[in-house]
């Protein structure tokens, strides 16, 4: 893990040069990626990374993460990996459009575009800007500012690949489009940008999976921003499953417009220091937005939850809930904010944070926030922190359970509660087998 914070003023020039080493061998880019490229460049030198010291980052120490450069790995040098080496990542389900990046690199060859799909463009994000879309140009950079922290900065000063989704209006999307990230170069860094745009009326599934080959240390730092137009309904699932000595830190921006529905699915089973970063504007009314997660965690991993639901129009609802299963020394975050704007009345806010702890070393920091400007809304939070009942393990042995099976049976009936709301089959199969034998894991490591 990362050592502790210091008052120590950050030394940022070895991140400024190789980003200006990028800047130079990437060659001549388009003027929007070249203008994002400078504003992060700029809010990095200005900002630096976050410290304790931010009120947002209190409880996350990356000082040591701050003083380590990560290289994207060069074109050509990366390691080329086989269809039977990514099946296992596919969900068994390999008929679905898939878009792969192996070390931040578009890898067309093991990715599965769509045929000619009427109003549905699925693309790198260099394909998508070669294509000459209007809608990526003008949406590319507007919700996940670099300002927004010094990670946002670094990723858009190192600018280069990421997937490009848009549906057009009235489309309706089926199956589930998947995006694919692996890693299997220790030491490197991948930059991502995702640009997902839904238009009018248009409904689409996908999956994010970041995963990895190897199990030594690496950096992922991704961005994604989302625009639901009116009446579009868009489900995401993100599973973050990297190695367990990974630094994964990732920013979502998600916009929706009147009568839009978004869901959000987040499950952390790895990496060592996790920081997400969910953002849903509901800028219409009569929107609806959902945001569930799931932490599994063990050893001295550490996994940062912040969300933060923006009310801006009257009429909508969000529903959040997020679960964490704690064993060993690791630590949770969960930081939730729900903010009511004035006039956004008949607002219905529900926001709910239950962590479970298997270990008496393990650690929860949990801050549900309502910050409230209009005066007839419906808003609800809570958080809940606590271990399995003896009562209710006693119950189970009473049957005939052993000690470890009522334990085991318990702590999954409250990891579940996020699984079976997952309504894409083959995931929500693949999460049931994977807390099952991490569940599994943790017990006989006790015993």
């Amino acid at each position: 893990m990362p050592g502790s914070d210091s008052s120590v003023k950050q030394d940022l020039s070895p991140h400024l040069e190789w980003l200006e080493s990028f800047h130079r061998s990437s060659g001549p880019a388009a003027p929007v990626i070249a203008e994002l490229r400078e504003k992060g460049r700029r809010a990095l030198a200005e900002k630096g990374f976050p410290t304790r010291r931010n009120e947002d980052w209190k409880y996350t120490d990356v000082s040591g993460l701050a003083r380590r450069v990560f290289l994207p790995v060069a074109s050509g040098l990366g390691r080329k990996l086989t269809e039977g080496e990514i099946f296992p990542f596919l969900y068994e389900s390999p008929e679905w459009p898939r878009l792969v990046f192996v070390d931040g690199r578009f890898d067309r060859e093991l990715s599965s575009l769509p045929g000619v799909v009427p109003g549905l463009v699925v693309a790198s994000l260099a394909e998508g800007l070669a294509g000459g879309c209007g809608s990526f140009e003008r949406c590319l950079g507007q919700l996940a500012r670099p300002e927004f922290s010094g990670f946002t900065a670094q990723n858009s000063a190192a600018l280069r690949e990421g997937a490009f989704i848009r549906v057009a209006a009235g489309a309706k999307v089926e199956p589930p489009l998947h995006l694919l990230f692996l890693a299997t170069q220790e030491g490197a860094g991948s930059y991502l940008r995702n640009l997902i745009i839904v238009e009018e009326g248009a409904a689409v599934t996908f999956v994010e999976t970041y995963a990895s080959l190897e199990c030594g240390d690496y950096f992922t730092n991704t961005v994604s921003e989302i625009f639901a137009g009116r009446d579009a309904v868009v489900d995401c699932y993100r599973l973050q499953m990297e190695s367990p000595s990974a630094y994964h830190v990732s920013h979502v921006e998600a916009r929706q417009e009147e009568g839009s529905r978004v869901s959000f699915t987040t499950v952390n089973t790895g990496g060592l220091l996790v920081r997400n970063d969910l953002n849903v504007l509901l800028a219409g009314e009569r929107c609806e937005a959902t945001l569930n997660g799931l932490t599994l965690v063990d050893g001295d991993r550490h996994v940062d939850n912040h969300t933060a639901i923006d009310h801006a129009s009257p009429n909508c609802e969000s529903h959040e809930l997020y679960k964490a299963v704690l064993d060993g020394r690791s630590r949770s975050v969960f930081n939730g904010k729900i903010f009511v704007r004035p006039g956004a009345q008949k607002t219905d806010a529900k926001q709910t944070n239950r962590s479970l702890m298997l270990s008496p070393l393990a650690t929860v920091n949990t801050k549900p926030q309502l910050e409230i400007f209009a005066d007839d809304v419906k808003c609800t939070h809570g958080a809940t922190v606590g271990q399995l009942r003896d009562e209710e393990i006693f119950y189970l042995r009473s049957r005939g359970m052993s000690e470890d099976t009522a334990r085991q049976l318990l702590t999954y009936g409250f990891a579940n509660d996020i699984v079976e709301k997952i309504r894409v089959e083959p995931v929500r199969a693949f999460l049931d087998r994977v807390q099952m034998a991490t569940l599994h894991t943790s017990f006989v490591s006790e015993g």
